[in-house]
């Protein structure tokens, strides 16, 4: 084995290992600010349930707000999946768009993050961008290239699609804001080809 390959080799666990330690710090921090809200979650109480140094933690995130963009950015990731797997027309791709959305959105950690970007964002506004760009690149962009792909002017996809996803999921804005039972899985399915059916046909024909 010459020198460079045992190089390689010898790096390879070392940044795996790197790897899982930020996996594991996001995972934790994740839960944390759930529980605890952004102002109140403590940086030291995150590292040591994480098993690494605060000064680790900092190397990562110099502050706590980016290491909160990481958790939102870490946990959107997680729905990417489901996309490519998008088929048949453009009323089906946008159905099981947003019901597979409601089911991401409705699961208890997602909830959590959501009421905390609720109650917190009117104080800070670095989580107010945060919250922005998160909902545009994870939830609008995606719907974008739906319609795009169905055919609709590039032009205009943007917009739309902000209007489909206010739409989409309207009620289970309503039911975080106001405390109520998340949607059934009936209810999301029937949600989504309500909103649908209004968005492409009119709510004569819906």
């Amino acid at each position: 084995m010459n020198k460079q390959a045992s190089i390689r080799r010898a790096g390879r666990p070392r940044a795996e290992e790197s790897e899982q330690k930020r996996e594991r710090l996001i995972t934790t921090a994740l839960q944390e600010f759930a529980r605890a809200g952004f102002h109140a979650a403590s940086v030291r109480d995150i590292a040591e349930k994480a098993e690494i140094s605060s000064r680790t933690l900092y190397n990562y995130y110099p502050e706590k707000l980016a290491l909160l963009e990481a958790c939102l950015e870490y946990s959107a990731r997680q729905f990417r999946p489901v996309l490519p797997a998008l088929k048949g027309g453009l009323h089906s791709q946008l159905v099981t768009y947003a019901t597979e959305m409601q089911r991401y959105l409705s699961r208890p950690l997602s909830m959590q993050i959501a009421r905390l970007i609720f109650r917190e964002s009117s104080d800070f506004e670095g989580l107010r961008e945060i919250a922005r760009l998160q909902f545009e690149r994870h939830q609008v962009v995606p719907v974008a290239a739906i319609l795009e792909k169905g055919g609709v002017d590039p032009a205009r996809s943007q917009l739309l699609a902000m209007q489909f996803v206010a739409m989409a999921f309207g009620e289970w804005h309503r039911r975080l804001l106001y405390g109520r039972d998340p949607l059934t899985r009936a209810e999301m399915a029937e949600q989504a080809e309500l909103t649908v059916g209004i968005f492409l046909n009119g709510i004569g024909k819906s």
